[in-house]
């Protein structure tokens, strides 16, 4: 028996979207799972979304319960109650914030099974309060770590005794599949003949939207048809990003879809463009770049914290995070060949989910 605790169905987001495909992947490979997701989340006063939620259906034949409550601490007595009664050979937690801490970290200490973490973010892009007491209370119960990142994993120098792995982030398997870029553009109202950039996820203020919009500003005499598509839900003002559009003459140019995609939509956004672009300031890693492998499109990303660890042309332009930088890196791309499939193929392979779980595995029983 293993035991997943993180976000799962039914919360939406790509850490509750890796917890399912873990644990389906473990149940492929014969093991018995059994995940504890949360009755409650984040307090709604304290999402920047529209909603916490998934408009999908329960994954089937994974067992999830919600039953930890982050800021009710007797959630979090009954919870470890009912794991240590089921004795599981090992606890696999998800860390990627500071507010869930003390609520994870509590759960950790009173389990008596090995508990190890897998540590998305160590530190955020956008420092928290506490942020470093949260994580030393929350890694200190842990009996090994897995980060996704070298960056990651040198963040967490400081954790000196404890057994740790690094993996790169792993591509889902749930992801829609690619179709046809005609019919994808023919969907999404696009011109065949222009060149398509995306940018993809949620907007916050260190994902470099602002650059994107000055790189797109010297591009425009050169790709004077380029269309770029910002789509994700906001977590701040984007009023900000439509008032530089304009000033910038840039309204032709770029367009904003701000509603978060379900993941049946994804395929067609990914399917339609010809690049991707990350142009953020500080990153430990993406679960942006295993959806652009997945769907076979070169990128675009700087080079800041692990963001950019692992790839390397024709799959991506690595650019040093500036907007004349950045403008350089896509025109670079626009203007050569597609990478092919084959070109493609070593990142898939190193990237399944099949490989991450047997090596979460060997690290657990290595314990």
């Amino acid at each position: 028996m293993i035991v997943i605790i993180g976000p799962a169905h039914p919360y939406r987001g790509g850490i509750a979207d890796t917890n399912e495909s873990l644990a389906q992947v473990l149940i492929d490979l014969g093991y018995d799972i059994k995940v504890f997701t949360f009755s409650r989340l984040y307090p709604n006063r304290l999402f920047p979304g529209k909603t916490q939620f998934s408009g999908k259906p329960k994954p089937e034949g994974i067992d999830i319960e919600r039953s930890i409550d982050s800021v009710r601490p007797m959630s979090w007595f009954r919870t470890a109650r009912t794991i240590n009664k089921m004795t599981p050979s090992v606890v696999i937690f998800r860390y990627w914030t500071p507010f869930l801490g003390p609520c994870l970290g509590t759960i950790a200490r009173l389990i008596r099974s090995k508990c190890i973490t897998i540590v998305d973010n160590a530190k955020g892009h956008e420092p928290k309060f506490r942020e470093s007491f949260s994580l030393r209370f929350m890694l200190g119960a842990q009996d090994g770590l897995i980060s996704l990142s070298n960056h990651t994993s040198n963040q967490l120098g400081f954790v000196k005794k404890k057994p740790h792995i690094t993996y790169p982030h792993p591509i889902n398997s749930g992801l829609a599949p690619m179709i046809e870029q005609e019919k994808a553009r023919s969907i999404l109202g696009l011109n065949n003949n222009a060149p398509v950039v995306l940018f993809f996820g949620l907007i916050r203020k260190y994902k470099g939207v602002d650059l994107l919009i000055e790189a797109v500003a010297q591009l425009k005499n050169q790709f004077p048809n380029l269309r770029v598509l910002i789509v994700g839900e906001p977590y701040i003002s984007i009023k900000p990003y439509l008032k530089k559009t304009k000033e910038l003459g840039l309204d032709e140019l770029i367009s904003f879809h701000t509603t978060y995609v379900e993941d049946k939509d994804v395929g067609v956004w990914f399917s339609a463009c010809d690049c991707v672009v990350q142009p953020y300031q500080a990153a430990s890693q993406s679960g942006i770049t295993p959806m652009a492998l997945h769907y076979h499109k070169p990128m675009v990303v700087t080079d800041v914290g692990g963001l950019s660890e692992g790839l390397k042309m024709p799959v991506a332009k690595i650019v040093t995070p500036f907007a004349s930088n950045i403008a350089d890196g896509l025109a670079n791309v626009l203007k050569s060949e597609q990478p092919s499939k084959n070109e493609f193929a070593p990142y898939l392979k190193q990237r399944s989910w099949k490989s991450f779980a047997k090596k979460i595995i060997t690290f657990a029983q290595s314990l």
